[in-house]
Formats: structure tokens, C-alpha cells, sequence
């Protein structure tokens, strides 16, 4: 779809002037532009908001977080979760391993979900 608009002025040669109008969105659309941005062992991550564990998401997106078993025991995918779009309540697994460290923002990426 071609969105350019040509005035009198823009056709005289060397004075071509392209004007890009906004696309339409339905209230259907959405357009997420917020990262989901965390911290691990001091290195901060940018991961775009895809809906399925962060971990996954970050991996595919080729972000580098370690992780190890993927079930939420060993605890190596810890991240500090500093800003961005929901995330699920923490599950079961992550209470248990994480504790008291979830009300500093604290997640397993394994098991957070991206909502």
C-alpha cells in the first residue's frame, strides 16, 4: 500500500517531498512496544514481549540468560525483573524456591509467563 502524497511542489524535479500518513489502527490492534527489561548476574536483558516464558522468549530472541534444568529447582534462570508489561503471578515452584525475593521483583524465567 502506498501511502505518498504528491503536492504541486513536490513534482518539480529535485523537490520531491514524500509525506507518510499515520496507519489506521482498529481498537482491535494492539502495537506492544514496551520491553520486558530484567537483570542477571549485573548484565540488564531487553526481551520483546512474546506471549510464553520469558526464558523462551529471550532465548529466541537470542538474549543470553543461563538457565539449566527449565523446572524451576535449580534456580540458575533468576532474573531481577526491572520494568515492562505483565508477567503471570508466580507460581508454585517459584514461591518455593524464591521465597521472600519475589516482593523484590525476583522471577524464575523458566516459569514466568509473558502475558
Amino acid at each position: 500500500m502506498n501511502n505518498r502524497v504528491f503536492t504541486v511542489g513536490s513534482l518539480i524535479p529535485g523537490r520531491l517531498i514524500i509525506k507518510q500518513q499515520a496507519p489506521v489502527l482498529k481498537e482491535t490492534q494492539k502495537i506492544e512496544t514496551e520491553e520486558i527489561i530484567v537483570e542477571q548476574n549485573g548484565s540488564k536483558i531487553e526481551i520483546h514481549p512474546v506471549k510464553g516464558k520469558l526464558l523462551d522468549a529471550a532465548l529466541n530472541q537470542g538474549k543470553q540468560i543461563n538457565y539449566k534444568c527449565r523446572k524451576g529447582t535449580c534456580g540458575q534462570c533468576t532474573v531481577k525483573v526491572l520494568s515492562g508489561p505483565g508477567l503471570s503471578s508466580p507460581n508454585e515452584q517459584e514461591r518455593k524456591k524464591l521465597k521472600n525475593e519475589i516482593a523484590n521483583g525476583y522471577r524464575l524465567a523458566c516459569q514466568a509467563e509473558i502475558l
